[in-house]
């Protein structure tokens, strides 16, 4: 599955957890390693000062959504 570098809302993304802003990434997945990669929704992006769409709000299952930086997303593409 290929990887583009630009997200939009209602993209899948994968990511490490290691990378997550908020909340800790101990509290995502206290029981898995930080390396452990994982994916979602995006469904919002967040500024940061004059830094448009520096963080995404990714949904990773239906009860949690992370934030993380843009740039530590990488798009899933099927293909």
């Amino acid at each position: 599955m290929p990887f583009a570098n630009t997200a939009q809302v209602g993209d899948r993304v994968t990511f490490r957890i290691a990378d997550v802003f908020l909340p800790e990434p101990a509290e995502v997945l206290a029981n898995l390693t930080a390396e452990l990669e994982a994916n979602g929704v995006v469904v919002e992006f967040s500024d940061s000062g004059n830094n448009l769409r520096a963080y995404a709000v990714v949904r990773i299952t239906a009860q949690q959504a992370v934030v993380l930086p843009v740039s530590a997303l990488r798009v899933m593409h099927c293909g």
